[in-house]
């Protein structure tokens, strides 16, 4: 956001404070920008399987063999950098979590409770919960 574009909120709190304010623009940690890229990374991943899985009933074409070596690097990658158990809840987000019908089937926590991922944010936090040190 431009310079300009705070200035103009700036003044509309001013006003509905009556009192002079200041905005200030929070700097993004090393935490935030890991959990926007995973985010890119999963969305970007889903969006691959949706094609694909298009491609396939709409144009009886099979991607699969074309793509499987660069979901496997992927998937080796994301095991260096989560471990095995992330690597199982992505996996499960992206191939398992939606079911035919496009309900969002849950997951068991380790208490038994059922956990819905709505999103890949939900996702990150999940995986960080399991394994804090990702987020350092």
């Amino acid at each position: 956001m431009a310079l300009e574009q705070y200035s103009g909120i700036q003044l509309a709190v001013d006003h509905l404070l009556g009192a002079k304010s200041t905005i200030r623009r929070k700097k993004r940690t090393q935490s935030d920008r890991k959990k926007e890229t995973f985010f890119l990374i999963v969305t970007l991943m889903e969006e691959t399987i949706v094609r694909s899985n298009i491609a396939y009933h709409d144009l009886q074409l099979d991607l699969f063999k074309y793509e499987e070596k660069f979901m496997q690097v992927i998937d080796m990658l994301m095991f260096f950098g989560f471990g095995e158990e992330a690597v199982e809840l992505i996996s499960f987000y992206l191939y398992d979590r939606l079911s035919e019908d496009g309900k969002i089937n849950p997951i068991k926590d380790s208490n038994g409770h059922d956990i819905l991922l709505e999103n890949p944010y939900q996702l990150w936090d999940l995986i960080v919960q399991i394994n804090p040190k990702i987020n350092s």
